[in-house]
């Protein structure tokens, strides 16, 4: 099976032939060529979210939505897949996908505002709070204990998290 061309795509669906890069898909996903080569676009991944963070995204190809709620890491996207889009083997939360995290400068604590609510739901304490001078506690986020699970962006009052893939696959496009 050739790669589909996916500016032609874009153009026959009157999108701009530049993908949306930042599109994250479902945890344990092949590298982008393939997974668009191996997924049939049949929504059995999404429907078998139960967290119903899957979306149909860009050409029906499934991404995850982290506003929606987020990852618990439970495989059923994984099962739920005939059509081999996924990596198969030993699934846990460590080789889901590189996502990297960064708190925006949008965010409630970085501009005096007492919140930790990211903080208070990142069950692996990737995001820790540092006092600075003048009684303000800034986020700091460690990557390495970030699994990308989406319950900091899920819980934010105002979105200032934003989750990015770390090798982006579709730059050449």
């Amino acid at each position: 099976m050739t790669e589909p061309n996916l500016r032609r795509r874009a153009f026959l669906r009157g999108r701009s032939p530049k993908f949306n890069k930042e599109a994250i898909h479902p945890p344990w996903s092949l590298p982008f060529a393939d997974f668009i080569n191996h997924c049939e676009r049949c929504d059995d991944c999404i429907k078998a979210c139960p967290e119903n963070i899957l979306i149909r995204g860009d050409g029906g190809f499934p991404e995850v939505d982290f506003t929606q709620g987020e990852c618990i890491f439970c495989t059923d996207c994984v099962k739920a897949c005939d059509a081999n889009a996924f990596h198969t083997g030993h699934l846990n939360e460590e080789n889901a996908w590189d996502l990297s995290v960064a708190i925006l400068t949008s965010c409630l604590s970085v501009n005096a505002v007492v919140c930790r609510a990211c903080g208070d739901h990142c069950d692996t304490d990737a995001i820790q709070f540092k006092l600075q001078t003048g009684g303000v506690s800034i986020p700091e986020i460690t990557q390495k204990n970030c699994t990308g699970c989406g319950a900091c962006l899920y819980v934010c009052p105002n979105q200032s998290i934003a989750i990015t893939n770390k090798n982006n696959n579709t730059s050449s496009l």
